[in-house]
């Protein structure tokens, strides 16, 4: 560890009063504890909300067991791979906890992967079984031959939905001409697996090193990479998110968590269990994309919490319903992922009255810094929160000073132990035992940390580094711009030049305007040496901006 002279790294001396720099704990190191608590503590309170139906932590509890005995009586063994490929809909926590409770391991995908992507997690991981949603399952008929998913059980979109179940499933079958649905011959009904009741019960106690989930890295820089999980490290997370939050918190309140984020990335998992964790109601958005949904469903709650990314931000800041809501109960915006641009956060706090707190985190290694509710430090990501260990590193490997930009590589409780039966893990830790997260930063005297950019989208133009980031941040001050990213071109004589991807406000804006504007604001190796404008940029699933998608097309 990088360390000041008093032997502490700078950021514990920015910690704010009552904070530890020591490695929280946490009574339950399972979550299935976790849920096995908050059912003790809140039994008859809200756990999930969605579309206007309300499940209790006591229904909770009562599916998660089903899930988990049916699986048990199916044959299935802890440990057992079972891949779980939902929206957010009231069965995916369920499908997760069930799982979890019967000793085995969710694996957790994107239910709009291609065939290519499933069949590739299906033979990784390795998976027994499926729960996916009925208008995807097609892409798992495909998927699962030659692999071991031999059981396949399907959610349909009314789903636990009570009287709107036959409305919501008639209105999707409607629709079943945009995509081919798959026949339920040789497929069980989520229903059916919910009905299950057992006199055994299900004994298994999972140990906290058994693996909980399995998410997969975003993908951006090559095959994703299946991230096994443990149940001590989500809660040991769990642990460190409310050492850091709940101070600023209304304990008289109860904590309403907006989740449009998906629960198959670790943002959305992990703000799930904070939530189980404060015996909270999650409301589950499934498609954010459909705004007069998202507004209809915010409305019916005093929501408390909100984590998202900047495009999730700005896309409910342009729906002018959404600034007519009550933000009185709301205390916490969390913004992740991706930099929230500056005059985001600046409309997010005039609409809503409360500041989006940025923070810093991976799938490999879940929050990692944030900064304080109400008080975020602008182009900071925070602090490291405490348990968390970060040393920055060279080219080389050499331990830099934490002034230097340099990787960032983190220790912690909270951190993956490797990849699933990846070659990768011989190089993705440093021999001193730090996760090298492929971000490039640095830290202020405070000890806040800085993102500079990915160090695998880094441009390097006849010898010199350009950071795509900061050439972007230059083109979103233009007043015309509404989004743009920057990636690189193969030239013969620089070998890589910086190329700018835009989506403008109007069509009048030129790529001569845009050149003249970086010219005062940028040395002149980092100016773009083309504009492309586009109609929209490729994102992935959580909203975040796929540079690699347009370096492909440079």
């Amino acid at each position: 560890m990088q360390e000041t002279s008093q032997n502490q790294p700078p950021w514990h001396a920015s910690y704010p009063p009552g904070i530890s720099d020591q490695a929280p704990g946490i009574e339950t190191q399972t979550i299935c504890a976790l849920l096995e608590k908050a059912v003790e503590k809140h039994g008859t309170a809200t756990a999930l909300s969605a579309m206007g139906r309300n499940i209790s932590y006591l229904e909770l509890d009562r599916h998660t067991q089903a899930v988990a005995g049916w699986l048990l009586e199916q044959g299935f063994r802890p440990g057992d791979h079972i891949a779980v490929m939902l929206p957010n809909v009231l069965a995916h926590p369920i499908a997760y906890l069930g799982i979890a409770r019967a000793g085995m391991t969710a694996v957790c995908l994107n239910p709009l992967y291609t065939i290519a992507e499933v069949s590739h997690a299906f033979r990784s991981s390795p998976v027994r079984a499926v729960i996916v949603f009925e208008p995807m399952a097609h892409i798992v008929q495909q998927a699962r031959v030659g692999s071991d998913a031999h059981t396949v059980v399907v959610v349909s979109p009314g789903a636990m939905l009570g009287w709107k179940k036959p409305l919501v499933n008639l209105v999707a079958r409607h629709l079943r001409g945009l995509v081919p649905w798959y026949l339920r011959e040789g497929t069980v009904a989520w229903d059916l697996v919910l009905n299950f009741w057992s006199a055994h019960g299900t004994a298994v106690s999972p140990t906290p090193q058994d693996h909980a989930v399995m998410l997969y890295s975003g993908g951006t820089t090559g095959q994703p990479k299946g991230v096994p999980l443990t149940h001590a490290g989500l809660t040991c997370n769990v642990a460190q998110q409310d050492t850091w939050i709940s101070s600023s918190l209304d304990p008289d309140r109860t904590y309403t968590l907006m989740l449009a984020i998906p629960l198959y990335h670790i943002l959305g998992f992990g703000s799930l269990l904070f939530c189980i964790f404060r015996g909270g109601k999650a409301v589950l958005v499934m498609n954010p994309r459909d705004q007069k949904q998202f507004v209809r469903e915010w409305a019916r709650h005093q929501v408390t919490s909100f984590p998202g990314v900047n495009t999730l931000f700005a896309s409910l800041l342009s729906f002018e319903a959404f600034s007519r809501l009550d933000f009185a109960a709301l205390r916490f915006a969390l913004g992740a992922g991706m930099p929230v641009q500056e005059r985001t956060a600046q409309q997010w706090k005039s609409v809503t009255g409360c500041e989006i707190t940025e923070g810093y985190g991976l799938t490999e290694t879940g929050l990692v810094a944030c900064n304080r509710i109400g008080a975020s430090r602008i182009g900071s990501v925070g602090l490291p929160i405490p348990g968390v260990d970060i040393s920055l590193r060279g080219d080389g490997g050499e331990t830099l000073g934490l002034a230097d930009t340099g990787e960032i590589c983190i220790r912690g409780g909270a951190v993956l132990r490797g990849y699933w039966a990846s070659a990768e893990n011989t190089t993705a830790f440093t021999e001193d035992g730090f996760f090298k997260t492929g971000d490039i930063g640095t830290f202020d005297a405070d000890g806040f940390l800085r993102l500079v950019d990915r160090k695998k989208e880094m441009i390097i133009s006849s010898g010199f580094k350009i950071y795509p980031s900061e050439v972007e941040r230059v083109l979103l001050a233009h007043p015309e711009v509404v989004e743009c990213a920057v990636a690189p071109a193969i030239d013969l004589r620089a070998g890589e030049i910086p190329v700018a991807y835009v989506v403008s406000k109007e069509d009048s804006l030129t790529a001569d305007e845009l050149l003249n504007f970086c010219e005062a604001k940028l040395v002149a190796y980092k100016r773009p040496r083309r504009i492309i404008f586009l109609s929209e940029l490729p994102k992935s699933s959580v909203g975040k901006i796929l540079r690699r998608q347009l370096q492909e097309k440079s």
